[in-house]
């Protein structure tokens, strides 16, 4: 399974789809301007997707902590960001999808 948010010096995934999808999409004239636009969108739906995994991390935290503190309880309970970071990802996927439906009209009907 690939690691969606790779560790210090790991591939960047975004990268490595977009410049796969362009060489796919080689023949078309915008090929190039819909990867960069793709490798975009997978950027910030990974980037929300980090926000969601950190604000997990400090409710669990303040959870598993020896001694709970009532403000640290409250705390941890304010998703604001979290909330924010789903909200962009509702767009981000819309766009996504978009984005990908016009990669597969471009690379439709070739090989491989």
């Amino acid at each position: 399974m690939l690691e969606l948010v790779p560790r210090e010096g790991g591939a960047d995934l975004a990268r490595l789809a977009a410049d796969r999808l362009r060489g796919a999409l080689l023949r078309r004239h915008d090929g190039a301007v819909l990867c960069d636009l793709l490798e975009e969108e997978l950027r910030s739906a990974l980037e929300g997707l980090e926000a969601l995994r950190a604000h997990l991390e400090d409710v669990l935290s303040a959870l598993l902590a020896e001694r709970r503190a009532p403000l640290d309880l409250l705390e941890a309970g304010d998703d604001a960001r979290a909330q924010a970071a789903l909200l962009e990802l509702e767009g981000t996927f819309g766009r996504l999808r978009r984005r990908l439906a016009q990669a597969a009209a471009g690379v439709g009907g070739r090989p491989g």
